[in-house]
């Protein structure tokens, strides 16, 4: 297996591409047996030219067409179907992918899985598929709840602005959900009198948005920082290290490990099935197999997103998934390469400069600056959010000054804005390879380079001594390397 890693770090680039052209809706994804048959070509090309690796050939490509397949099945669900021409349908009925979240027109976003359709005349008929929905609520729907709303499609026919909307079940579990994410809010309003700090602490603890947070999530978006604000894999170790220190100390290592796992699960019931929490949860579980150490950080990856997938199908047309996996596919791109400063971040920027060109049209570098500093603010709010949820508004100061560094900093990012197109994204893009490629080539030389004087060179000295063959009598000086033990008598 060890052969394999290597290659699965090179197709990290062409997973990020995958999922871009499964979140962008490709045509590629409606010809898969096209796809099958020239990744066998290309097989049937290459393995006269790596015969000592066949099987870890095939098997790389049929990963590949494995993974294919099911971005296929996630963007082949994903496409809305109607039975009716879609200009005339005025209602529809489906479930919630996930919780709905709050825009900035005050009216709550929906992903709604489709079930059936009505047309302006009362005719109904079947439909499948996920469309975006804009309800003027102003409370929560959570996920996995049957809903009918009407209204009319925008000018592009991809968003269903409602005029209202009928909730016509919710299950037990979401009914649950809801009422605990209900009770934790409370407990925020109660402890934390300060409208936008508790907006700040709701938004990274419960991953809810209020009409104060845009006025800290704009600034952020402005200089490159939007994606420390959303909950992600980095808010989930926040609670991996915490259930770790306290687990460690009660069970061990070992069972701390497998304990401390319980808590992000919990979590991540409550605040609902983010993508980038799914991956770094699935990753982190992944890890504790007891064959996790046979294999590198790259087998999880691929594991959880395979498994993500294929129970999530749905998810593969949404920017959370691509932000999520893309940025994380070109950390572990970067895994081996000399230690550089910001290495990690410019990586990240890579893996998601697309996707914030393909939604704002620009992208920012400024986030390369800006992100080691509101990291470390992002983990102090999230602290101290935790500790003022827990103990009260008694330790709330801690986090109001937070909030103001996170503010000033946000402030001084917008009034400096690098917002850039496509053509400088490519230069900065080639310029990265560019100085790794030749980092890396530089590295390989000098370990070549070390290994040919020092790795066939013996340089061996011997005292003047009185030395002799344990196989011969006598006294003298005699030196010698036995390298057949063999011949040596042992009646000495």
């Amino acid at each position: 297996m060890e052969d394999l890693l290597h290659p699965l770090k090179l197709l990290l680039p062409l997973f990020t591409l995958a999922i871009y052209l499964a979140c962008c809706g490709s045509c590629l994804f409606s010809y898969p047996l096209q796809v099958g048959l020239a990744l066998g070509a290309l097989a049937i090309m290459a393995i006269p030219f790596f015969p000592t690796c066949t099987k870890s050939l095939m098997l790389l490509l049929c990963f590949v067409y494995c993974f294919f397949l099911l971005l296929a099945r996630g963007v082949t669900s994903s496409a809305m179907v109607f039975a009716f021409p879609q200009s005339r349908i005025v209602k529809l009925k489906g479930r919630l992918q996930e919780d709905s979240s709050l825009s900035r027109t005050g009216d709550q976003f929906l992903r709604l899985s489709l079930e059936r359709c009505t047309t302006k005349s009362g005719y109904q008929g079947s439909a499948s598929g996920i469309v975006p929905v804009l309800v003027p609520v102003e409370d929560v729907l959570v996920a996995s709840s049957d809903v009918q709303v009407w209204g009319q499609w925008d000018d592009t026919g991809k968003i269903l602005y409602a005029d209202g909307i009928q909730v016509l079940g919710i299950s037990r579990v979401a009914i649950g959900r809801r009422a605990l994410l209900e009770t934790l809010q409370r407990r925020l309003e109660k402890t934390i009198g300060d409208v936008e700090v508790r907006s700040l602490a709701s938004m990274l603890l419960l991953g809810q948005l209020s009409s104060e947070s845009f006025l800290l999530k704009d600034k952020a978006i402005s200089c490159g920082c939007a994606h420390t604000l959303a909950l992600s894999g980095m808010h989930l170790h926040f609670f991996l290290l915490l259930a770790g220190i306290g687990c460690k100390r009660l069970f061990g290592p070992f069972w701390g490990n497998r304990f401390a796992c319980i808590i992000p699960c919990v979590y991540v019931l409550a605040v609902g099935p983010k993508p980038s929490l799914l991956r770094a949860l699935g990753m982190y579980v992944f890890q504790l197999a007891p064959f996790s150490k046979r294999f590198s950080l790259l087998v999880p990856f691929y594991l959880t997103g395979f498994l993500q997938v294929w129970l999530f199908p749905s998810s593969v047309m949404s920017f959370a998934f691509l932000y999520s996996y893309g940025a994380f596919a070109m950390i572990l791109f970067g895994i081996g390469l000399p230690p550089i400063p910001l290495l990690t971040t410019a990586l990240a920027i890579i893996g998601t400069g697309p996707a914030t060109l393909l939604l704002t049209g620009a992208w920012n570098p400024a986030g390369l600056l800006y992100s080691v500093p509101a990291t470390l603010l992002i983990n102090l709010a999230m602290l101290f959010s935790l500790l003022t949820f827990l103990f009260g508004s008694g330790v709330s100061y801690p986090l109001v000054l937070v909030y103001r560094g996170m503010d000033a900093l946000f402030t001084f990012g917008t009034e400096k804005p690098w917002m850039l197109s496509w053509r400088t994204y490519v230069l900065f893009v080639l310029l990265l390879l560019t100085t790794l490629v030749a980092i890396g080539y530089a590295k390989r030389v000098l370990q070549t380079k070390r290994r040919r004087e020092y790795a066939l060179e013996l340089c061996l000295r011997f005292a003047t001594c009185n030395q002799r063959v344990v196989a011969e009598r006598g006294i003298g000086d005699d030196q010698e390397i036995w390298t057949e033990l063999s011949t040596l008598e042992t009646g000495t």
